[in-house]
């Protein structure tokens, strides 16, 4: 392997006694686990936060100005 491209795992963890050990885990799982997961969830949970006050400010700028109702007489 390059020096650039070393595996993450190359921590040599021991198992308790009796226990099965693991597989072993691949770059891309690491990647997906550790960066891509915590990035996704802070996005889902600004959306969950923010999304609503955009779909308020969004029907606010298209609804009309004032709430009075106008009324036409002959």
């Amino acid at each position: 392997m390059s020096g650039s491209m070393r595996p993450m795992n190359l921590l040599p963890l021991e198992v308790l006694p009796g226990w099965p050990e693991p597989a072993p885990m691949s770059d891309l799982y690491m990647w997906i686990l550790m960066i891509v997961g915590p990035i996704a969830f802070g996005v889902l949970v600004t959306l969950l936060v923010f999304g609503p006050k955009l779909a308020r400010k969004q029907r606010e700028d298209q609804a009309p100005a004032t709430t009075e109702i106008e009324t036409y007489s002959k």
